[in-house]
């Protein structure tokens, strides 16, 4: 199956369900890339290194709930919000409006020359996580996030997330995973669905989106919003700095002196290579 227009997304939305709540949709732009969180993708991060830059992030959350910013003091909503700014974390976005996802599906410049992919889920068929007092860290299991916090780009884009555990799948893995690995490792039959956006349609989708539903890159990300124009260079630089942070504790050697001597002002002590390759997340 192919969709080729917003009348045959909404087609198969129909076709699928009436009452279609539970569903989750995410578009990708290119339809060979995985399904998996952005930190696991970044900068090709180990596992242990991803670990690490949590941990980074974590640090740099306001000790107080901070509005419009953030509104509780959870470790959670920091990593929400992180992500909406573009900074790596260990949530995966979903939408309950299958356009928004089309939209992500056909948006991005750099991959119209690829065919596009929209993913389908059922929110039901996964735990939901709702211990938003834990401490991120501890989160071991992959859930939808059950949560009443919307920040603005949230409510824009009908959005929610999965969030990945720092485990692996197995034993025998140092790795994280993929959704679909997710899948086969649990021997369910959870429904999980992939439909090729084509290339060719991409274009002709924007324009339906945008001159029908008043979908567009303004509307999703809310360029001009207040929170974009107070905080989005700070996550921009937040972003950056966890990445010089975790190479200097866990390697180094790959940082140009500028890089590292920049790296090094971060923090109090000396932890050039601190953390070694490590396989078990309980043992750091």
């Amino acid at each position: 199956m192919e969709i080729k227009s917003t009348a045959d997304a909404l087609s198969f939305l129909y076709s699928l369900s009436l009452n279609q709540s539970t569903f989750r949709f995410r578009g990708q732009a290119n339809i060979s890339w995985t399904l998996q969180p952005y930190i696991y993708r970044y900068q090709d991060f180990k596992r242990y290194q991803t670990v690490d830059y949590e941990r980074n992030l974590l640090l740099a959350k306001p000790p107080h709930a901070n509005p419009p910013l953030t509104h509780t003091n959870f470790d959670l909503e920091w990593l929400m919000v992180c992500q909406h700014y573009g900074v790596p974390t260990r949530l995966l976005d979903w939408t309950a409006d299958i356009l928004i996802a089309l939209f992500f599906a056909c948006s991005s410049e750099k991959e119209l020359n690829a065919d596009g992919a929209i993913f389908i889920c059922n929110q039901n068929d996964y735990p939901m996580f709702a211990a938003y007092n834990q401490s991120a860290m501890e989160t071991q299991e992959l859930a939808f996030l059950s949560t009443n916090i919307v920040n603005p780009r949230l409510r824009m884009q009908s959005g929610c997330f999965m969030i990945w555990g720092h485990s692996p799948l197995d034993e025998e893995s140092k790795e994280s995973y993929d959704l679909w690995q997710y899948h086969e490792n649990q021997c369910d039959s959870h429904y999980l669905e992939k439909i090729c956006i084509p290339k060719s349609a991409k274009k002709n989708i924007l324009q339906q989106l945008r001159g029908i539903y008043a979908i567009t890159n303004k509307s999703v990300y809310l360029q001009s919003g207040y929170l974009e124009r107070m905080f989005a260079q700070g996550f921009e630089t937040l972003k950056e700095n966890a990445h010089l942070m975790t190479l200097y504790r866990t390697d180094a050697d790959c940082l140009s002196e500028k890089e590292e001597k920049k790296a090094r002002s971060m923090f109090r002590i000396e932890c050039r290579n601190m953390i070694g390759e490590c396989v078990s997340l309980r043992k750091m």
